[in-house]
Protein backbone atom coordinates (compact mmCIF):
# COMPACT_ATOMS: atom_id res chain seq x y z
CA UNK A 1 0.00 0.00 0.00
CA UNK A 2 1.34 3.44 -0.53
CA UNK A 3 3.70 4.78 2.07
CA UNK A 4 3.46 7.85 4.37
CA UNK A 5 5.64 9.58 1.46
CA UNK A 6 3.07 9.06 -1.03
CA UNK A 7 1.73 11.98 -2.98
CA UNK A 8 -1.60 11.80 -4.72
CA UNK A 9 -3.32 14.17 -7.30
CA UNK A 10 -7.31 14.07 -7.49
CA UNK A 11 -8.18 12.87 -11.09
CA UNK A 12 -11.41 12.87 -12.81
CA UNK A 13 -14.26 10.56 -11.79
CA UNK A 14 -11.92 9.55 -8.76
CA UNK A 15 -9.54 8.65 -10.37
CA UNK A 16 -5.80 10.11 -8.71
CA UNK A 17 -2.23 10.77 -9.90
CA UNK A 18 -0.04 8.59 -7.81
CA UNK A 19 4.20 9.41 -7.17
CA UNK A 20 6.25 7.71 -4.39
CA UNK A 21 7.25 11.01 -2.71
CA UNK A 22 7.82 14.77 -3.58
CA UNK A 23 10.87 14.04 -5.71
CA UNK A 24 9.40 12.14 -7.97
CA UNK A 25 6.91 14.54 -8.29
CA UNK A 26 9.36 17.14 -9.04
CA UNK A 27 10.98 15.24 -11.49
CA UNK A 28 7.76 13.83 -13.38
CA UNK A 29 6.32 17.84 -13.43
CA UNK A 30 8.67 18.95 -15.56
CA UNK A 31 7.21 17.00 -18.16
CA UNK A 32 3.61 16.61 -17.08
CA UNK A 33 2.73 12.95 -16.10
CA UNK A 34 2.30 10.89 -13.54
CA UNK A 35 4.31 8.25 -11.80
CA UNK A 36 1.64 6.53 -12.15
CA UNK A 37 -2.54 6.84 -12.21
CA UNK A 38 -5.14 4.81 -10.40
CA UNK A 39 -8.41 4.81 -12.48
CA UNK A 40 -10.81 2.92 -10.48
CA UNK A 41 -9.79 -1.03 -10.70
CA UNK A 42 -6.25 -0.25 -12.89
CA UNK A 43 -3.10 1.34 -12.17
CA UNK A 44 -1.49 2.74 -14.91
CA UNK A 45 2.50 2.71 -14.59
CA UNK A 46 3.86 5.83 -16.81
CA UNK A 47 7.36 4.13 -18.74
CA UNK A 48 10.26 3.43 -16.42
CA UNK A 49 13.74 3.57 -18.33
CA UNK A 50 16.67 1.37 -17.82
CA UNK A 51 19.82 2.70 -19.32
CA UNK A 52 23.34 3.85 -18.93
CA UNK A 53 25.48 6.85 -17.71
CA UNK A 54 26.07 9.09 -20.14
CA UNK A 55 28.79 7.92 -22.66
CA UNK A 56 28.93 4.67 -21.21
CA UNK A 57 28.64 1.12 -23.03
CA UNK A 58 27.10 -1.85 -20.60
CA UNK A 59 27.95 -5.33 -20.72
CA UNK A 60 25.18 -8.42 -20.33
CA UNK A 61 25.87 -8.23 -16.37
CA UNK A 62 25.59 -4.71 -15.88
CA UNK A 63 22.79 -3.97 -18.49
CA UNK A 64 20.48 -7.09 -15.96
CA UNK A 65 21.65 -5.18 -12.87
CA UNK A 66 19.86 -1.92 -14.25
CA UNK A 67 16.82 -3.76 -15.33
CA UNK A 68 16.52 -5.18 -12.20
CA UNK A 69 16.44 -1.75 -10.10
CA UNK A 70 14.19 -0.37 -13.45
CA UNK A 71 11.43 -3.44 -12.08
CA UNK A 72 12.08 -2.38 -8.24
CA UNK A 73 11.31 1.14 -9.15
CA UNK A 74 8.60 0.26 -11.16
CA UNK A 75 7.18 -1.96 -7.79
CA UNK A 76 8.07 0.61 -5.69
CA UNK A 77 5.46 3.23 -7.79
CA UNK A 78 2.93 0.50 -8.32
CA UNK A 79 3.06 -0.22 -4.25
CA UNK A 80 2.14 3.89 -3.84
CA UNK A 81 -0.58 3.38 -5.64
CA UNK A 82 -1.89 0.16 -3.93
CA UNK A 83 -0.77 -2.34 -6.31
CA UNK A 84 2.42 -3.92 -7.07
CA UNK A 85 4.46 -6.26 -9.91
CA UNK A 86 2.30 -9.32 -9.27
CA UNK A 87 -1.20 -7.68 -10.42
CA UNK A 88 0.36 -6.29 -13.82
CA UNK A 89 -2.05 -7.60 -16.72
CA UNK A 90 -0.41 -6.01 -19.24
CA UNK A 91 3.34 -4.82 -20.40
CA UNK A 92 4.49 -2.08 -23.66
CA UNK A 93 8.17 -2.00 -23.48
CA UNK A 94 10.16 -0.37 -26.16
CA UNK A 95 13.46 -0.97 -26.83
CA UNK A 96 16.37 0.91 -28.80
CA UNK A 97 17.89 -2.31 -30.04
CA UNK A 98 21.20 -0.46 -31.75
CA UNK A 99 22.16 1.47 -29.02
CA UNK A 100 26.42 1.95 -28.52
CA UNK A 101 25.11 2.20 -24.86
CA UNK A 102 24.76 -1.88 -24.66
CA UNK A 103 27.48 -3.78 -25.87
CA UNK A 104 25.19 -6.62 -26.69
CA UNK A 105 23.00 -7.29 -30.00
CA UNK A 106 18.88 -7.40 -30.16
CA UNK A 107 18.67 -10.76 -28.82
CA UNK A 108 21.29 -10.59 -26.14
CA UNK A 109 18.72 -7.57 -24.84
CA UNK A 110 15.57 -9.03 -25.46
CA UNK A 111 16.52 -12.54 -23.31
CA UNK A 112 17.98 -10.28 -20.60
CA UNK A 113 14.85 -8.48 -20.17
CA UNK A 114 12.90 -10.95 -20.36
CA UNK A 115 14.72 -13.24 -17.88
CA UNK A 116 14.12 -10.56 -15.15
CA UNK A 117 10.82 -9.92 -16.02
CA UNK A 118 10.56 -13.51 -15.01
CA UNK A 119 12.02 -13.09 -11.76
CA UNK A 120 9.60 -10.04 -10.74
CA UNK A 121 6.35 -11.40 -12.34
CA UNK A 122 5.33 -14.46 -10.72
CA UNK A 123 2.57 -16.15 -11.91
CA UNK A 124 1.13 -16.69 -15.16
CA UNK A 125 2.54 -14.00 -17.99
CA UNK A 126 1.34 -10.70 -18.79
CA UNK A 127 0.10 -9.94 -22.06
CA UNK A 128 3.59 -7.96 -23.00
CA UNK A 129 4.44 -5.96 -26.87
CA UNK A 130 7.57 -5.36 -27.18
CA UNK A 131 8.60 -2.32 -29.66
CA UNK A 132 11.51 -1.36 -31.25
CA UNK A 133 12.07 2.46 -31.47
CA UNK A 134 15.31 4.73 -32.40
CA UNK A 135 15.73 6.76 -28.56
CA UNK A 136 14.31 7.40 -25.65
CA UNK A 137 14.05 10.63 -23.88
CA UNK A 138 16.80 9.76 -21.21
CA UNK A 139 20.25 10.09 -22.51
CA UNK A 140 21.65 6.28 -23.18
CA UNK A 141 18.26 4.88 -22.58
CA UNK A 142 17.82 1.56 -23.56
CA UNK A 143 14.17 0.26 -22.82
CA UNK A 144 11.44 1.48 -21.26
CA UNK A 145 8.43 -0.30 -19.33
CA UNK A 146 5.14 0.90 -19.09
CA UNK A 147 2.36 -1.64 -17.06
CA UNK A 148 -1.36 -1.89 -16.39
CA UNK A 149 -2.14 -3.73 -12.98
CA UNK A 150 -5.94 -4.83 -12.80
CA UNK A 151 -5.59 -3.80 -8.51
CA UNK A 152 -9.70 -4.02 -7.30
CA UNK A 153 -9.23 -1.35 -4.59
Amino acid sequence: MAGEDTVTVPGPNGGEAVYVDQAQKAAHDRWGFAGAYRAGDYVYLSGVVAGASPEATLDEAQFRSVLEQTFQRADQTLHAAGSGLHEVVEITSYHVWDSPAFAGGKMAHMEIVAAVKAEYLQGPDPAWTGIGVSDLLPPNGLVEIRMIAYSPK
